[in-house]
């Protein structure tokens, strides 16, 4: 029993030791993103894009000799839950770096987590300007901010479209309140009246707050998620509504908004992040093999796919797995050419240099390109 027990302790002690010899073969990137939950099929694109950007990486012999593998982070887009996932990521001593969120409010306690790691986190979707506004060192965004994009919409509602009074809604949370706080005051100081309204996310019935909105406002925008949304916009006629509504990137999802709508989001309006994917020839190679894979891209895919890329190269800059000098390297980035056919360059606080911002309109089964906005930051 003692010879038992003696190669048993062995080969334990041979186990444990083979586990660090086995993270360092491997370079892990962490996908954060609600991958569960009503913003699920925008979470899932997020972290699909980051296994195509690696899988690509890994057929040309991965980073540093070694190959790369994603460890998923389901953040379901609740802050405490971001925080449990960010902790496992920060445990996990492979991990070199993160292409993390679309919701803000879990994007900032997620990153407080991270960068006591050393982490990076680059963001493809967390557009409150607190997210870089804390001045963490490892925290940079390919996307542009809520104080540029939703500007960008109240220039487009009352300048392009002439509307002057306008019904704002977000549902309480850090980033849809953040973009309607916004667009007020980039809508008054244009002159128009804004009437603001907070609903809860999830809630099914919207007709008791919409009825309240008054028979002469001529535009909604809608600071809230793309289901919350096409609930909004099924319902406005029974309150006897009709009038263009606009929201911000996270209505940019045909399925979850256009179709969910029931056709009843046709010709409203929607601001993105990036541009047409389908007209932009350095992105062609990219939406094809995302198409291919995984279905057409729909959101913030392009951009996370941007994100793993910026990541990478910085992995492979800094020439070792050091969690702190490849953060350094992510935030120097200059110049960055990618798939979006935009020069990527990273300022002080980790936002991109040039924010850009383009206006869609829903027509039929998709979001048409109406108008671009490439604004200095």
């Amino acid at each position: 029993m003692r010879k038992i027990a003696a190669i048993a302790a062995v080969l334990a002690a041979a186990w444990v030791l083979a586990v660090p010899v086995c993270a360092q073969d491997t370079i892990k990137i962490a996908a954060g993103a609600p991958l569960t939950g009503p913003l699920a099929k925008q979470g899932q694109e997020v972290a699909n894009a980051v296994k195509l950007a690696v899988e690509e990486w890994n057929a040309k012999g991965g980073v540093l000799g070694k190959k790369i593998a994603v460890l998923e982070a389901d953040d379901q887009g609740n802050p405490q839950v971001g925080v449990a996932a960010a902790e496992k990521v920060a445990a996990d001593p492979a991990v070199m770096g993160s292409v993390w969120g679309i919701t803000s409010v879990t994007c900032i306690p997620a990153s407080e987590v991270l960068d006591r790691s050393n982490i990076v986190l680059i963001t493809p979707g967390c557009t409150n300007p607190k997210v870089t506004d804390r001045g963490l060192k490892n925290v940079d965004r390919v996307c542009a901010r809520d104080d540029f994009q939703a500007p960008a919409g109240a220039v487009w509602l009352i300048q392009d479209l002439k509307k002057k009074k306008i019904a704002v809604f977000d549902d309480g949370t850090t980033g849809p309140r953040g973009g309607a706080d916004e667009f007020e005051k980039k809508a008054k100081a244009l002159g128009a009246t804004v009437l603001r309204y907070v609903i809860r996310a999830g809630d099914k019935d919207f007709r008791p707050i919409l009825g309240t909105i008054p028979k002469d406002a001529d535009a909604i925008y809608a600071s809230i998620w793309a289901p919350d949304a096409a609930l909004i916009v099924k319902q406005l006629p029974d309150v006897g509504l009709t009038v263009p509504v606009m929201g911000p990137d996270g209505q940019f999802e045909p399925v979850d908004y256009i179709q969910a709508s029931g056709g009843a989001a046709e010709g409203n309006y929607v601001s993105f992040l990036v541009p047409d994917v389908k007209k932009v020839p350095a992105a062609q190679a990219f939406a094809k093999a995302f198409e291919a894979k995984y279905g057409p891209v729909s959101s913030y895919g392009p951009l996370a796919y941007e994100a793993t890329n910026i990541l990478l190269t910085a992995v492979q800059k800094v020439g070792k797995p050091d969690r702190e000098a490849i953060r350094d390297a992510v935030r120097a980035t200059k110049g960055y050419q990618g798939a979006l056919g935009v020069s990527v360059t990273f300022n002080a606080k980790g936002d991109v240099d040039t924010q850009n911002i383009y206006i869609y309109q829903v027509k039929g089964p998709d979001f048409i390109q109406v108008k671009s906005l490439n604004l200095g930051s």
